[in-house]
């Protein structure tokens, strides 16, 4: 790659860490770190890794940082590397799409405008906190979603300035945090346009998706993250457990394999997207619980459908990995077959090892969702060891 071929923020913008490398060379950096974490394991195959289908412009969510100095245009754009409370002025974002950088324009300028003060991180004070973008990428839907500190925002005009922007903007909504937490989401004060959700299809499926719904950031990726699971999957049925399930997806798109699904979910409104996914598709055979995956595990009410003959499961936890009452559970009470989706290899190798004396890998699947950054989406197929059976 030419440095013309590069973006004109990078080495300073935290966003991208290696968009300087060929991507053939992230890949092989990937794979190797895989194969390096998991080589004490000894799994019985590890395939090559899946390249994502897009490696600019694959993004269907940007969360952009509002910041600047005190008397000073406000800034709006991503974290500077390395700086946690320094922000980078994007004009352009190639993580998520060429209609960004106008659209950011207008937000600014809308700021500006409005004498609208940004918060800081330090001193916590100020008003504007960030401005999530989610996109449809097979369906070109898009949602903005203004976060702020507590106050009023001039609505009409933030509207008018999204117009101006000229990128298609399906549904507007203003989220508050109050808190001191430095997060890109806050209560739901109003949807300022359209449905309050957008859409996006995953193969045959079309998913519903609300501003704090988990949804694999790499729309096409992670069609092919989930074949790879779905491909490991019988197709003698039973019930298919799918933890941290998000909106759904993973269920839904593997429920032609099983008889029944249960997903479960600690964010109620992503609970609410699965269940409206469910009944959009004509899926019945599928039931979703809003509660933390620590409660699921030591719930009596769920055990017997774990043992039951056939229970097979997916579990997609976020970076720190699992939680210990989940690990508990697969300890205390094996399961034939469970398939582990990580987005961190060093945590999925902390969780091997208490594992890995009731469970054999039986196949390792790279999956990139994530070009031009260190991480990467790993699919591991673990068996509960035959001589357990017997005992």
């Amino acid at each position: 790659m030419t440095d013309s071929d590069l973006c004109p923020h990078f080495g300073v913008c935290g966003g991208c860490a290696t968009q300087d490398q060929a991507y053939g060379d992230q890949l092989a950096f990937k794979e190797d770190l895989v194969r390096r974490v998991l080589a004490p394991f000894s799994p019985a195959a590890f395939l090559p890794i899946l390249p994502s289908p897009d490696t600019v412009y694959y993004r269907n969510k940007m969360e952009f940082a509002f910041g600047g100095l005190k008397d000073q245009p406000p800034l709006l754009g991503l974290r500077q590397k390395g700086k946690f409370d320094r922000i980078v002025d994007l004009t352009e974002c190639r993580l998520q799409s060429p209609e960004v950088g106008p659209l950011l324009a207008a937000v600014r300028a809308w700021a500006i405008q409005e004498k609208l003060p940004t918060y800081h991180l330090k001193s916590h004070r100020g008003f504007l906190r960030y401005l999530v973008v989610r996109e449809g990428k097979n369906t070109g839907q898009r949602m903005v979603c203004l976060v702020t500190s507590e106050g009023e925002i001039p609505r009409e005009s933030f509207l008018a300035a999204l117009r101006s922007s000229e990128a298609r903007v399906d549904t507007v909504v203003w989220s508050v945090n109050a808190g001191l937490s430095d997060v890109a989401w806050g209560e739901e004060r109003a949807v300022l346009l359209g449905p309050g959700f957008i859409e996006d299809k995953l193969g045959d499926l079309t998913f519903r998706i609300s501003p704090r719904t988990f949804f694999q950031t790499n729309t096409r990726g992670a069609e092919r993250l989930y074949q790879v699971i779905k491909g490991g999957l019988p197709t003698s049925g039973g019930t298919l457990f799918d933890l941290y399930c998000g909106s759904g997806s993973i269920g839904l798109y593997c429920a032609d394999r099983v008889k029944h699904v249960i997903g479960i979910e600690l964010n109620p409104q992503a609970v609410a997207d699965a269940r409206s996914n469910a009944e959009s598709f004509g899926v019945s055979q599928t039931e979703f619980h809003a509660m933390d995956a620590s409660t699921f595990a030591q719930s009596a009410e769920f055990l017997e459908r774990w043992k039951s003959p056939g229970a097979r499961a997916v579990l997609d936890p976020p970076r720190p990995g699992l939680q210990p009452d989940v690990r508990k559970l697969l300890l205390d009470h094996p399961i034939e077959q469970w398939i582990y989706v990580s987005c961190n290899p060093e945590s999925l190798a902390k969780d091997l090892v208490s594992l890995a004396s009731t469970y054999r890998i039986d196949s390792v699947q790279v999956v990139d969702l994530f070009p031009h950054t260190p991480h990467v989406e790993t699919v591991v197929f673990l068996n509960k060891r035959e001589n357990l059976s017997k005992r």
